[in-house]
């Protein structure tokens, strides 16, 4: 009776996500079949009876996708290499560096976990308004240059590395900037690693904020321009597909090759921190 309520139960579990895989997966999988279908065979059936590059065609050759990509890619790199960089400093200037109210500064730090991102948005748009950036790349990249869970994940994994190298190098005479490019960086590569994929993820996914502070359309980030569709292609409902699926091709393609190092980061900071 008890191996039988087992199997039942295990049964269970597995039908109830089964379900959830189709309900998550159907609808992609129907965006990415009627991407290729022809216009004209839209909506007659579930599986169309031939499929055409016609409609990536049209996105890529007749809309301004390659420099909505362009964008994207220029901003979020930045963002990527920019935060990696200045989080890891502030990771290891809480950690190592001993300053004037570093406890209490951290614990601004802490509490911006736990606020929303549209609190800020008024106030940031105000900030931003009397910079002159409305309308500018610089809005779009230096507000997003630090965030504060990656500065709490990275100073966590760093109170867990000892002390004793950094203080050897600095009886060596090592500079303290040389001891955190030398020794430090080297040492947090995976949880840095995984906080780089994350901001990567996070910025390439963007919409209110670019949609808030970017006027002009040819300065629109794919997301805005995806939102934008309905005008761009009124009736053509294959090429709205299209550019969804083009629009989220490379960072599907770089987490299916990253993957193991992110997991990797992530478990590293959990044992670690």
């Amino acid at each position: 009776m008890v191996k039988i309520t087992v199997a039942l139960v295990s049964t269970l579990k597995y039908a109830i996500l089964t379900l959830l895989l189709a309900f998550v997966l159907v609808p992609l999988l129907y965006v990415l079949v009627t991407s290729f279908t022809p216009l004209e065979d839209i909506g007659k059936s579930l599986w169309p009876e031939r499929f055409s590059l016609r409609n990536y065609q049209v996105v890529l050759f007749e809309s301004n996708f390659l420099r909505y990509l362009y964008n994207t890619v220029f901003i979020t790199v930045i963002v990527t290499l920019g935060s990696m960089l200045l989080d890891s400093m502030a990771a290891y200037g809480f950690a190592r560096i001993a300053f004037p109210c570093r406890e209490a500064l951290f614990l601004l730090v802490v509490a911006m976990l736990i606020m929303p991102g549209e609190v800020l948005l008024v106030p940031r748009y105000i900030l931003i308004r009397e910079l002159g950036w409305i309308d500018d790349y610089k809005a779009l990249i230096i507000p997003s240059l630090s965030g504060a869970f990656a500065i709490f994940f990275l100073r966590q994994f760093l109170l867990s590395l000892p002390k004793e190298l950094e203080e050897s190098a600095t009886m060596d005479g090592c500079s303290r900037f040389r001891i955190f490019w030398q020794i430090v960086l080297p040492l947090i590569r995976a949880p840095l690693f995984t906080i780089g994929l994350m901001t990567f993820f996070g910025t390439w996914d963007e919409f209110l904020w670019p949609l808030t502070v970017i006027n002009s359309p040819e300065k629109h980030v794919l997301q805005v321009a995806v939102s934008q569709l309905d005008s761009e292609f009124f009736n053509d409902i294959g090429a709205k597909f299209s550019n969804v699926v083009l629009s989220s091709l490379p960072v599907l393609i770089l987490f299916l090759v990253v993957q193991k190092q992110y997991v990797r980061g992530i478990t590293s900071g959990a044992v670690k921190g």
